[in-house]
């Protein structure tokens, strides 16, 4: 038979027609076997309505060849129970008997459902005849389903392409949307580091004139100052130094998000580095009426690190100690890290922080006690956890709120073996270290009399000369070393 162009297994499932035997007599079965043995087709035979019940919950049959007269459940009741079921009631019977040949049966058979009524002896052709035409509808109808199938099957990877497509050409609209936002992003980020790059000299350069000037004042360079005035140039100095503190806070932040921090690697051995840290830091200590401690660690060691960044983060931990420590000792101790590194940690017997603040201390502009005595920028501590991080490190912190806190800070034995994150990644240029000549003026202390006019002259040529932007890196020269206090 003609089954059309298709695969192999659809071809296979198509011509796969079986046709349902019903008969209570074996040689019957038989018989309508080899009479049908031409269509090619599977025969399946039942020898009792039950069983022809049964065959149907398990096979599909193109038509079905029922006996009328059977033990039992008859043709007409079988016949009833197929149409009765939603599956099979559309299902093709043939009725076939030897006795009930009766118009009253053959009415009966077809209002049972039959298509046919052949009575016994019947002609071998004219049945064969008959079923082929119900193999061929069968066929027919499989083509159709299969036909149906194929058309959803591809309507549904039509579908699928179209809405591949569509998904394509909104994300050629989303990356192109993005590459304009990122192109404005770009201009906007090059806008801002020339706005801080002028900032940086016509902000922090006046600043350190007024700076310079009022030094000057406050060591009665130009004359001697009464007590108002004198508390006047005082005041103005602090507002002074903190606003020039803001600037290079937000100065160093901006260029560690774009990369841009310069990095100077050198040789740093503690616990020497931080003996000269202390004398640095002490003058403020002895204002606050603090003791600084520096806890044993056995010898000494040396790692390859920046240290300008390290005394920055340093001493802001130093500085935030002696601001919120309420005057109780700060101890700082170290000891040398498996790997070769360092791990610093401050101390202090302060304020503390509550559990639920302490992670805030890292964020940018966060300032947990808005007290006369914190008056800061609130980018210390984000500054120094980011540069820790740039130099390879942490930096962490653990609290007991009415106790005090402690900072640790882990730093690797070299900056250059230990792989940063990207958005951390620095230009780490080997630069000289320069102090300007203003705050080399600054810094000096008073001189004796004698020499008070020639200090007057060079501090006063030192200012009125153009001064170079250093930035936050630029520090004072420290001052003579003092005796360090070991716990």
């Amino acid at each position: 038979m003609t089954t059309g162009t298709y695969p192999a297994s659809e071809k296979t499932r198509i011509d796969d027609v079986a046709i349902l035997c019903v008969d209570d007599r074996h040689e019957n079965l038989l018989a309508l076997e080899a009479i049908l043995e031409e269509l090619h087709v599977r025969i399946v035979s039942a020898g009792s309505g039950e069983e022809a019940l049964k065959r149907l919950l398990d096979d599909e049959f193109a038509v079905i060849l029922l006996d009328v007269q059977m033990p039992g459940m008859s043709g007409f009741e079988t016949a009833e129970l197929i149409k009765s079921r939603e599956r099979t009631r559309h299902l093709p019977i043939i009725f076939l008997t030897a006795i009930s040949t009766e118009p009253q049966y053959i009415y009966k058979g077809y209002a049972a459902g039959a298509v046919d009524y052949l009575a016994k002896p019947f002609h071998p052709e004219v049945l064969r005849a008959k079923v082929s035409v119900f193999v061929a509808l069968h066929q027919k109808e499989l083509r159709l389903r299969e036909s149906e199938r194929r058309t959803l099957e591809l309507q549904h990877r039509t579908n699928l392409l179209e809405q591949d497509a569509r998904q394509r050409d909104e994300l050629t609209a989303l990356n192109e949307t993005l590459r304009e936002r990122t192109k404005e992003l770009e201009q906007a980020l090059t806008a801002r580091n020339r706005f801080y790059a002028s900032m940086s000299h016509e902000l922090r350069t006046p600043i350190n004139a007024i700076i310079g000037y009022n030094t000057l004042l406050i060591d009665r360079i130009y004359g001697e100052l009464n007590e108002k005035q004198l508390h006047g140039c005082n005041r103005v100095q602090r507002a002074a130094k903190h606003l020039l503190e803001l600037v290079n806070d937000v100065l160093d932040l901006s260029k560690i998000e774009a990369g841009k921090i310069e990095l100077s690697l050198q040789p740093v051995s503690f616990p020497h580095f931080l003996e000269d840290l202390f004398v640095t830091v002490r003058p403020r200590a002895d204002e606050h009426k603090t003791v600084l401690e520096l806890g044993p660690a056995g010898d000494s060691t040396t790692i390859v690190t920046d240290p300008r960044r390290v005394r920055q983060i340093l001493l802001n931990l130093l500085s935030n100690a002696i601001k919120f420590g309420k005057g109780a000792p700060i101890r700082v101790n170290w000891h040398r890290l498996p790997d070769e590194g360092v791990e610093v940690s401050v101390s202090d017997g302060g304020v503390g922080i509550a559990d639920a603040d302490l992670h805030r201390i890292f964020e940018e502009f966060v300032q947990l006690e808005p007290t006369p005595n914190s008056n800061g920028t609130g980018l210390g501590l984000p500054i120094s956890r980011r540069l820790a991080v740039l130099l390879g490190g942490d930096l962490n912190a653990e609290s007991v709120e009415g106790v005090g806190s402690k900072f640790t800070l882990c730093l690797p034995s070299s900056v250059e073996e230990t792989p940063l994150p990207p958005e951390l990644r620095a230009e780490r240029i080997s630069t000289s270290f320069s102090v300007s000549t203003v705050q080399q003026a600054v810094a000096a202390p008073a001189l004796p009399s004698p020499d008070r006019k020639r200090s007057r002259v060079s501090a006063s040529r030192a200012i009125t000369q153009p001064m170079e932007a250093e930035g936050p890196e630029a520090a004072p020269t420290p001052p003579p070393k003092e005796p360090v206090r070991r716990g």
